[in-house]
């Protein structure tokens, strides 16, 4: 007789067995739901069924195409969930352009070019001692290893989300307050200290 009674737009959400409480959603209140979190450029995480910030096409595509933005979600990505990769490197991005009020772009491009090392040493052997030899590195070399410090430092910091310690740590960079330029400067030392060892490595 109740069930005659209830509306054919009204669908049943499961509890737990032993529950006495039931609640009932309406269709129409899951459409209004939606489509307040759209306005407010929000989407629902199929895996988790949590809102979560809305990445447009053309934010998405520039994300996998640009080959600094492809490296960066690449190397932050983890257990291949490169969607909240992503989400991590947008938030990022617009979390610098509310601060710094300038292109996030510009000041990520910038801050990994001011922290990637031009060379970097490797081991060798010589006679019965291993030694440090400096190498050059190309771009995507020199990338890497700022995106690894840049990393490292971002998880030390004692913001709350992931993407405000990235982007509390690139505007760091900026403005030259960073950890990673001592790592960088300590490697250059370590490069110069050692390179008397480049003529004595066969090729």
């Amino acid at each position: 007789m109740l069930r005659s009674l209830v509306s054919p737009l009204v669908r049943r959400v499961a509890v737990a067995p032993g529950s006495s409480s039931r609640s009932y959603v309406t269709k129409q209140q899951i459409e209004v739901n939606k489509s307040v979190l759209r306005n407010a450029g929000m989407e629902i995480n199929p895996r988790t069924s949590v809102p979560e910030p809305l990445i447009s096409l053309t934010d998405r595509q520039r994300l996998r195409t640009d080959p600094l933005l492809s490296q960066l979600v690449n190397m932050i990505m983890r257990d291949g969930k490169k969607m909240q990769a992503e989400r991590f490197v947008q938030q990022a991005l617009l979390d610098i352009r509310q601060h710094c009020k300038s292109d996030p772009y510009k000041v990520l491009s910038d801050a990994i070019e001011t922290v990637s090392p031009l060379m970097d040493t490797r081991s060798a052997r010589q006679g019965s001692k291993v030694i440090q030899v400096p190498r050059a590195l190309n771009l995507r070399q020199r990338r890497r290893k700022a995106i690894v410090w840049l990393l490292d430092s971002a998880k030390k910091r004692n913001e709350r989300s992931m993407y405000m310690r990235l982007s509390g740590e690139l505007q760091a960079i900026v403005n030259g307050t960073s950890g990673c330029l001592e790592k960088k400067l300590q490697l250059h030392k370590i490069v110069l200290a050692n390179r008397s060892n480049i003529r004595t490595t066969k090729r």
